[in-house]
């Protein structure tokens, strides 16, 4: 028996605010330990906000080592290639929403089609074999849900979406 996608949603964010309270509570913690470090241990800054006494140590130990350990300034010359000395090309730069972003079911809604589904996880300027492509592959993942024909889909229907291969970069292109 499958849990409803309410339960799945609710227990999705139950984590997240767990996950959030421990980072803020790591957060307090760490600052209380800096505080302590600067006090050179006058004030038990650690005891105020429920540290235990050997996370405490720990704490204090790992500051002091990256205090330590701290490297200098970074340069910030881009990189070069080895070979040619020139810089290397940078990365495409995507804006908006990543696609590594999006989730990885979808709940159809009325007016969706699995095209429309297909081109919204695809960079804009791509051709039509690739969208239909990735609409049969949406299809063929999704056909117990669905159904034999592609073209039915119902809003409330939960659909998986397979994963979308990276794109080659403009300069991959260009060097072809």
């Amino acid at each position: 028996m499958n849990p409803s996608p309410a339960f799945d949603e609710l227990l999705v964010v139950a984590s997240s605010w767990l996950i959030a309270g421990c980072a803020c509570w790591a957060v307090l913690i760490s600052a209380a330990a800096v505080l302590e470090a600067l006090s050179s241990g006058r004030l038990r800054a650690t005891s105020w906000v429920g540290c235990p006494p050997a996370l405490r140590r720990a704490l204090l130990a790992a500051l002091g080592v990256a205090l330590v350990s701290t490297p200098g300034p970074v340069s910030a010359a881009a990189p070069t290639s080895a070979s040619t000395g020139r810089p290397l090309p940078l990365p495409d730069r995507t804006s908006g929403l990543s696609r590594a972003a999006l989730p990885v079911h979808v709940v159809v809604r009325p007016g969706d089609s699995l095209w429309h589904l297909a081109q919204t996880r695809l960079p804009r300027a791509s051709p039509a074999g690739e969208v239909a492509v990735l609409v049969d592959r949406l299809h063929r993942r999704n056909r117990e849900v669905i159904g034999p024909e592609p073209d039915l889909i119902r809003p409330g229907q939960r659909l998986s979406v397979p994963p979308v291969p990276h794109q080659r970069s403009r300069h991959h292109e260009e060097s072809r």
